[in-house]
């Protein structure tokens, strides 16, 4: 899908923010307790955000899940 400039770097920002939020997740102290209860599938979601450097990189499933999953063990980190 063909995405004007203003949505790349919409979607870019958004990811920016992931990873961000994924980056203050693993200086926690509790992220090894949340990283052990992740199951594969968000496993790969979360591994697929963190070394993604644009969003054309991240598969559209991975994309619709990846809110969800860094907020759920971006909370368990605490």
């Amino acid at each position: 899908m063909a995405y004007t400039e203003q949505e790349n770097i919409k979607l870019n920002n958004q990811l920016k923010k992931w990873q961000e939020k994924q980056l203050r997740a693993v200086k926690r102290n509790n992220i090894d307790n949340a990283f052990a209860k992740m199951n594969d599938i968000e496993r790969l979601v979360w591994e697929q955000i963190a070394i993604a450097e644009t969003h054309n990189e991240v598969n559209y499933l991975v994309w619709n899940m990846a809110e969800k999953i860094i907020d759920k063990y971006y909370k368990l980190a605490r």
